[in-house]
């Protein structure tokens, strides 16, 4: 393998830039982190393979804060019930902590109830895990 590509076939300064454009969300500021010019990186942004680890990096990122946001979900979770418990707290919060407890239940069980409408139609299309 050369020494100026990465294992995943982008040279340095791409691999600079694809942390850059995660890091700063943003073309200009991510091209100015890696060294490059922003129409270097419009370019890469062309490129297939670029892409791919965008998207590869993004989705890792995504993964780790869904992970984090689990976590804090359990703390969310006893600060909400501690809010409503609490005699002494006052009463618009215990509400307000009830109203959004209530809320999120909700949500989540019309999430779980189209997640099982989208996989019976995904079965019923032929669609199933053993054939994507």
């Amino acid at each position: 393998m050369p020494e100026n590509v990465t294992r995943d076939g982008l040279s340095p300064k791409q691999r600079r830039a694809v942390e850059a454009l995660l890091s700063t969300g943003e073309v200009s500021a991510a091209a100015a982190a890696s060294g490059v010019t922003r129409n270097t990186l419009y370019r890469w942004l062309k490129e297939p393979l670029f892409v791919q680890a965008v998207r590869e990096t993004e989705a890792r990122a995504l993964d780790e804060l869904s992970r984090l946001l689990v976590r804090l979900g359990r703390t969310a979770a006893a600060t909400l019930a501690k809010a409503m418990s609490d005699p002494a707290a006052p009463y618009p919060t215990r509400v307000r902590a009830a109203d959004a407890t209530l809320g999120r239940l909700l949500q989540l069980r019309e999430l779980a109830q189209l997640e099982g409408r989208v996989q019976a139609l995904e079965e019923t299309a032929g669609l199933g895990e053993g054939r994507r």
